[in-house]
C-alpha cells in the first residue's frame, strides 16, 4: 500500500508550512497540492519548489516517466478530474454516490505510487485540501489515505484571503493570487471543514484534527503526533540552536509561495489580524461562521 497523507480543509490555513515542514521528517515526501499538478505544473509551466519548473524537475520527469510510459496528458486528467473532484461535487461525494470515472482512479493510481517508487518515501504528503478530491483518492485501489484535517481561525483565515499576494511560481511573475472578500472566504470555510469533518470523522481513525495555531505553537509535538497517525515512528525535527527549523528544498508542484522558502525558518503565528482586520470583516466572519466555529475550538 502507498501513504497518502491528506492535508484537508479550506486555503490560508497553514498547509504549505506544514507541508514543508512535514517533508522534512525521516521517510515523508513534501508534494503539495498535487491536484494541480496537470494545470499549475505542466499546462502553465508553474514551479516546482526546487525552483526549476515542474516539467523539468529531475524527480518530476522520472515520477512522470515511470506514472505514464507512453506520455501523459494533463488536458485528458484536467478533464477527468472536473467530472469528480471539484467543489461542486461535494453533494455527491456526501450522499456517498462516488462520482467519476475509472480511468481517473487508475491514472491517479499510477501516479502516486510512481512518486513512492521514485523517491524512496513511505508517506507522501498532499496538501491540495479539497474534500472532493481526498474523496476520490480515497477511493483509489492501492492507497492508503489518511486525513488531517487543517484548521484555523476563521478571523485570520479572511484576513489573509483579502491581502493581495504576488504568484512567485507564475512564468509571468505579474499575477496576484486569488482573493475572497470575508464573507466567501467564511462561507467556504464553514463548507470545507464541515464536509470534510462529515466525510472522515467517522471514518475508522483515519481523521485527525490539527490546529493551525497548536502547530505554530508546538510544532515538534504536532508533527509527532501526525508521524503517529500516520503510522510512522516520531522523528526530531532539524532545529537549530535558535530553535528555528532549517528546512531543505521540496519538491511541492503547487501552494502558497512560501513554499519556496528554504534555510532557517522560524514558525510564529501570523496575529496581524487581531490589531489591523476592519471589526465590520470581523462581525461578518462571526455571523457566518457562529454555528459550526466552536466545534474546532474557536469561541
Amino acid at each position: 500500500m502507498t501513504k497518502v497523507l491528506y492535508i484537508a480543509g479550506w486555503g490560508r490555513s497553514g498547509s504549505t508550512i506544514l507541508d514543508n515542514v512535514l517533508g522534512q521528517a525521516d521517510g515523508f515526501f513534501s508534494a503539495g497540492e498535487l491536484m494541480f499538478l496537470w494545470k499549475r505544473g505542466l499546462i502553465e509551466g508553474r514551479l516546482c519548489g526546487c525552483g526549476t519548473p515542474v516539467c523539468e524537475c529531475r524527480v518530476w520527469s522520472r515520477v512522470l516517466e515511470r506514472a505514464y510510459p507512453g506520455g501523459v496528458d494533463p488536458h485528458e486528467l484536467l478533464r477527468l478530474e472536473s467530472q469528480s473532484a471539484r467543489t461542486r461535487h461535494l453533494p455527491l461525494h456526501l450522499a456517498h454516490l462516488e462520482p467519476g470515472t475509472d480511468d481517473y482512479r487508475r491514472g491517479l493510481g499510477s501516479l502516486y505510487r510512481a512518486i513512492k517508487a521514485e523517491t524512496g518515501c513511505r508517506v507522501i504528503v498532499d496538501s491540495s485540501k479539497s474534500p472532493s478530491y481526498g474523496r476520490v483518492l480515497a477511493g483509489v485501489d492501492g492507497l492508503d489515505v489518511r486525513v488531517v484535517h487543517l484548521v484555523r481561525d476563521p478571523r485570520a483565515v479572511a484576513y489573509s484571503w483579502v491581502r493581495k499576494k504576488t504568484q512567485r511560481d507564475d512564468p509571468r511573475r505579474v499575477r496576484s493570487m486569488r482573493s475572497h472578500g470575508p464573507a466567501m472566504s467564511s462561507l467556504y470555510w464553514s463548507l470545507l471543514n464541515e464536509s470534510t469533518r462529515a466525510l472522515w470523522k467517522s471514518n475508522g481513525g483515519r481523521h485527525l484534527l490539527v490546529r493551525y495555531e497548536d502547530f505554530v505553537a508546538q510544532p515538534q509535538e504536532i508533527v509527532d503526533e501526525i508521524a503517529r497517525f500516520a503510522g510512522e515512528t516520531p522523528s526530531p525535527l532539524p532545529w537549530t540552536a535558535a530553535g528555528e527549523l532549517a528546512l531543505e528544498r521540496t519538491h511541492t508542484v503547487s501552494g502558497n509561495p512560501s513554499r519556496f522558502d528554504h534555510g532557517t525558518v522560524a514558525l510564529r503565528a501570523d496575529v496581524e489580524w487581531q490589531q489591523s482586520m476592519r471589526p465590520r470583516d470581523r462581525r461578518v466572519v462571526d455571523v457566518i461562521t457562529r454555528p459550526f466555529r466552536g466545534r474546532y475550538g474557536y469561541q
